[in-house]
């Protein structure tokens, strides 16, 4: 036989189940972050079913609960309360149901001592599902027994599945960045790896120089920029009684002695100039955008060997860094590989020059630059 059911009571539970409808679309459309997303869903469950707490709880990797949002008489409640089934939460995420408790009190399912401490009478817990996966529990409590009716766990149930829904997709856009910033920090790696294969395709790594790859592309870039005659020009650096230094005191202080060949030349050019190391003992400069090259290049020459004279002290040995330098200024046609070859060129014929005058031996004064410009028509 069925029921009789008054229409008073009839219109109450459609107003009451009206009232879900309407908290559904609240929670499904709010626009907040997780937090704030939370704590509506766990408001919205105590205003449906008039609970006086609420919880949102996560399960971690290894089943353990958190708490994630915690309203009334459940912010009191302790992670470990929830944890260890002193109350409804952990027998509903073993089980993936909703469950109901009339008589927490009295009820078998529930342990320990925290119902009555924090007066749980009441509790409904439903699981939040995302597909097949059940990401935690929503529970709500009362502290009247028999507080919840079957429409309030409908009620708790169909938060439950919303909520789940959303933090469902919320987890899987976090997955989804932090997969997104492990591609990033990938990628940069990758950069960064290039970077150095770049670098050690172009750079020196005793001097930080370029090398003779990168310079040589410098140089054919000037090239056939069509500049006009005599706008720019290569000088070719060649240090004098490098075999001794490294013969006496060690490759260690030879080294050295290039790292303080480089250091001098950056701070005596320009930051335009482009300086590189070729190998061994031999460097060279690419001077670009020069007014007058054919008054100027003997100057810059000169400064540079007196500079590198300049006695010093070189991982604590005393010394003097002796060079030959020649030059060629840019004649408005000629390949890069031609202009280095000319300098080159030049500056044996300094050091030839020079070694004659000493006597072919070292020299105790400074390296005399002879005022020369390359042949070949090169120098103008």
């Amino acid at each position: 036989m069925l029921q009789w059911t008054s229409a008073a009571h009839g219109r109450s539970e459609y107003l009451r189940l009206r009232s879900v409808v309407d908290a559904l679309v609240r929670v499904a459309e709010h626009p907040g972050d997780t937090r704030a997303f939370l704590g509506v869903a766990t408001a919205t469950a105590m205003e449906l079913t008039r609970a006086t707490g609420a919880a949102v709880l996560m399960a971690g990797d290894d089943g353990a609960l958190r708490v994630a949002s915690a309203r009334g008489q459940m912010r009191r409640v302790g992670r470990a309360a929830f944890d260890n089934g002193q109350t409804l939460a952990r027998a509903c995420l073993a089980s993936h149901q909703v469950l109901h408790s009339e008589a927490a009190m009295s009820d078998a399912r529930i342990e320990g001592d925290a119902r009555a401490d924090h007066t749980l009478a009441s509790l409904i817990a439903t699981p939040l599902r995302f597909g097949d996966q059940v990401l935690g529990v929503l529970e709500v409590c009362s502290s009247v027994a028999c507080a919840f009716d079957d429409i309030d766990t409908q009620a708790v149930a169909l938060i439950g599945n919303a909520l789940g829904g959303a933090l469902g997709r919320q987890i899987a856009l976090d997955d989804n960045a932090r997969l997104l910033a492990r591609l990033e920090s990938a990628l940069e790696s990758t950069r960064a790896r290039a970077r150095e294969y770049q670098d050690a395709a172009y750079y020196d790594g005793l001097t930080g120089l370029p090398n003779r790859a990168r310079f040589m592309e410098r140089l054919d870039a000037a090239c056939r920029r069509g500049d006009e005659a005599g706008r720019f020009a290569v000088l070719f650096l060649d240090l004098d009684g490098f075999k001794e230094v490294n013969d006496t005191h060690g490759h260690a202080l030879g080294d050295a002695v290039l790292r303080e060949t480089a250091a001098v030349l950056r701070s005596r050019l320009r930051a335009g100039d482009v300086i590189a190391r070729l190998g061994g003992d031999e460097f060279v400069v690419l001077l670009d955008s020069l007014r007058d090259g054919r008054r100027d290049l003997p100057v810059i020459a000169k400064g540079l060997v007196s500079s590198l004279e300049e006695p010093r002290l070189v991982d604590g040995v005393p010394l003097r860094i002796r060079a030959s330098v020649g030059w060629v200024l840019y004649d408005g046609r000629s390949s890069a590989t031609a202009l280095l070859a000319v300098a080159d060129t030049a500056m044996y014929r300094n050091k030839r020059a020079r070694s004659r005058s000493a006597g072919a031996s070292t020299p105790s004064a400074p390296v005399a630059i002879e005022r020369r410009e390359a042949g070949g028509g090169m120098g103008g």
